[in-house]
C-alpha cells in the first residue's frame, strides 16, 4: 500500500472510489474498458507510431505521411490514405481472390507493425509490464471487457495459468456480440476487431482502422453491436484503463449514459508519467471536465500506483476491508445511509436511481392490509398487528445494515421515522421502550448518514393525489409541514435535498457525487433514540 501514499495525498477521495469499485466488482457489475495504454507498455506502438510503420513501406509515402500529419489530419484519415496507397499499388479492378489477397496483405502489414517489438512469450510480457500481471487477475473477476485494441496481449495474459493459479473462471475473446452472458465467465470484446499475435489464430474479418471503416461502424451504430455495448454502460460501472477518451464512440456511450442514467458514474485511470506530471490545478481541470461531460471520476495514477491499485482490488473482501479501514482520511470500508423525508418526498424514486450501490427497500416483506388504513380506524388487535410488523421490520433492517459488507449502502427510511408520527411525548416513550426491548436488545441501531428529501407541503399533497389517494387520504398542507419539522428535529440532517421541480435522476446525481467526493458523517442513532426515552 506504500505505493499509493502519494496518490492518497494527491486525491483524498481515492479510498471512496476504490470502495465503490470493489462493491461493484463483488456484485459482478464492474466492467472494464481497455485501450492502447496497456499495449504500449508491452511494446506496441501508439496510433501514430503504428501509422508511421505502415507508411515506411514506401519512401515516398513516408514523406507524404509526415506532411499530412503536420497538416493536422486525423489518425483515421491518415490510415485511409495509407490503405489507399496500399490498395492502389496494383490492379484497380480486382477479382474476388485479388480483393482477398489485398486485404490479407493489409492485415499482415498491420500485424507486423503492431508486434514488431512485442516479446513472443507471454511470460516475458508479464515479467516486464508494470501492471499486466495484476490487471489480468482483475479481468478474470469481471464479466465483460470492452477492448479497443487490435492486439490480443490482454487475452493472452488472461489465458496464462501458473501452477499456483487455482481460478476456474472461463473466458472468451469476441468481436461480435455474444448472444448470452455466461455465469463465471469473462468476455473480452474487441470492438474494433482482433489481430492475434499468433498468426494462425482466428482473427476478425474486418478491422476498424481507416476513416472509411470508422464511418461504416458509425453507420451501424443503431444496430445490435452498439446497443449491446451501450446497455453495459447503463447497467454497470465501467473502469477505463489505458484510454485517453479520444475515441468518438466511447465518448458517445458515456454521454448517452450520463443523459439516460444521471446517477450512474464511471471511472477512468489517467496515467501519470511520474508523480509530478500534472499540478493540482491541471488535475482539477481534467477531473471536472470529465465529470461534467461524461459522468466519469478520474483517478490520477502512475504505473507503480496502478499496480498497487489492481493488487488491492484483487484481495478477498475481508482483507480488502481491513486495508481500506487503514487508508486515507476516512479510514472506512462500509458506509451506511438512510433516505429520510415526508411521505411523497421521493424516497423510493431516489432509491431506484441508486442501484449502482447496494440498496434496501422500505419493507423486507409485504405490509399487512391494516397498514393502508388510518390508525384511528384500527381496533386494538389490528393496531398490535401493525406494531408487531413495524418493529419486526425495523429489527430485520437493522440486522441487514449491521451485516453489510464493503461499499455504500442506502436504505429507504430511517429507523427513527416512527417518532414523526407520534401524537405526544408519552407515545414516543412507549415507542422507545418497544425498540429497546425488540430491536436494540442485542445490537445497537446502525449509525449512518442522513439523506433528507423534502418538497413544499402543497406539492406533497398533489403527489399523493397522483398516487390515487382520495382528498381524505392525501393529507393536508399543515400535516406535511408538521411531519417535515418533526423529521428534521429527529435527525438534524446536514444535507437536505429539495425535490421540487427536479427529477429523481437529478437528485440521485447530487447524492452520488456527495457521498463519493465528500467525507462520511454518520449520526449516532442510539443517542438520538435515548433523547426520546
Amino acid at each position: 500500500m506504500n505505493e499509493l501514499n502519494a496518490a492518497l495525498v494527491r486525491q483524498p477521495a481515492l479510498p471512496r472510489f476504490m470502495c465503490h469499485l470493489y462493491q461493484r466488482l463483488q456484485q459482478q457489475r464492474l466492467n472494464l474498458v481497455t485501450g492502447a495504454g496497456i499495449s504500449i507498455n508491452a511494446g506496441v506502438p501508439n496510433w501514430y507510431g503504428l501509422l508511421e510503420r505502415l507508411a515506411a513501406h514506401s519512401a515516398t509515402l513516408a514523406g507524404d505521411f509526415r506532411a499530412h500529419r503536420t497538416a493536422g489530419l486525423t489518425p483515421e484519415y491518415l490510415g485511409q490514405i495509407i490503405y489507399n496507397r496500399h490498395r492502389n499499388s496494383g490492379d484497380e479492378d480486382l477479382s474476388a481472390s485479388g480483393e482477398a489477397t489485398v486485404n490479407h496483405d493489409w492485415a499482415k502489414s498491420i500485424h507486423e507493425a503492431i508486434y514488431k517489438d512485442v516479446a513472443p512469450k507471454i511470460t516475458d510480457l508479464l515479467d516486464s509490464h508494470p501492471y499486466l500481471s495484476q490487471l489480468k487477475d482483475l479481468v478474470r473477476k469481471v464479466p465483460f471487457v470492452v477492448n479497443f485494441n487490435f492486439d490480443d496481449i490482454l487475452a493472452q495474459s488472461v489465458g496464462f495459468r501458473s501452477q499456483l493459479d487455482k481460478s476456474t473462471r472461463s473466458y472468451s475473446v469476441e468481436w461480435r456480440p455474444a448472444l448470452l452472458d455466461r455465469p463465471n465467465h469473462t468476455t473480452i470484446y474487441h470492438v474494433n476487431g482482433l489481430l492475434p499475435q499468433a498468426s494462425l489464430k482466428k482473427r476478425s474479418p474486418t478491422l476498424i482502422f481507416t476513416e472509411d471503416s470508422f464511418a461504416d461502424a458509425i453507420a451501424r451504430a443503431p444496430g445490435v453491436s452498439a446497443e449491446y455495448i451501450f446497455m453495459r454502460f447503463v447497467q454497470n460501472t465501467m473502469l477505463i484503463i489505458g484510454h485517453s477518451l479520444a475515441d468518438a464512440s466511447l465518448k458517445n456511450y458515456l454521454r448517452l449514459n450520463r443523459d439516460k442514467s444521471p446517477a450512474n458514474h464511471h471511472y477512468m485511470i489517467h496515467w501519470l508519467h511520474d508523480e509530478d506530471a500534472l499540478n493540482g490545478e491541471q488535475r482539477s481541470d481534467i477531473f471536472n471536465a470529465n465529470l461534467d461531460l461524461y459522468n466519469v471520476f478520474t483517478l490520477f495514477l502512475t504505473s507503480a500506483e496502478m499496480r498497487e491499485f489492481f493488487l488491492l482490488l484483487n484481495l478477498e473482501p475481508r482483507e480488502f476491508g481491513d486495508k481500506l479501514d487503514e487508508m486515507g482520511e476516512d479510514r472506512c470500508s462500509c458506509r451506511h445511509y438512510y433516505i429520510v423525508g415526508p411521505v411523497a418526498a421521493g424516497k423510493s424514486s431516489l432509491l431506484e436511481h441508486l442501484r449502482c450501490f447496494e440498496t434496501y427497500e422500505e419493507w423486507t416483506q409485504p405490509p399487512p392490509s391494516e397498514m393502508y388504513r388510518s390508525f384511528k380506524q384500527l381496533s386494538q388487535e389490528e393496531s398490535e398487528k401493525v406494531d408487531s410488523f413495524i418493529y419486526g421490520e425495523l429489527k430485520e433492517k437493522n440486522r441487514i445494515m449491521h451485516a453489510a459488507g464493503v461499499g455504500f449502502h442506502f436504505m429507504d427510511r430511517g429507523p427513527l421515522d416512527l417518532y414523526a408520527f407520534s401524537e405526544n411525548e408519552s407515545e414516543n416513550k412507549e415507542k422507545t421502550a418497544a425498540m429497546k426491548r425488540i430491536i436494540t436488545r442485542h445490537r445497537p441501531l446502525q449509525n449512518g448518514g442522513i439523506i433528507f428529501l423534502q418538497a413544499k407541503a402543497e406539492t406533497l399533497v398533489e403527489r399523493n393525489y397522483t398516487r390515487g389517494r382520495s382528498p381524505e387520504q392525501a393529507g393536508s398542507k399543515d400535516y406535511f409541514e408538521a411531519q417535515i419539522a418533526a423529521l428534521k428535529d429527529i435527525y438534524k440532517p446536514s444535507f437536505v435535498y429539495n425535490t421540487e421541480g427536479q427529477t429523481p435522476g437529478q437528485i440521485a446525481k447530487k447524492v452520488v457525487r456527495r457521498v463519493l467526493l465528500k467525507g462520511y458523517e454518520p449520526i449516532d442513532l442510539t443517542e438520538v433514540m435515548d433523547r426520546y426515552a
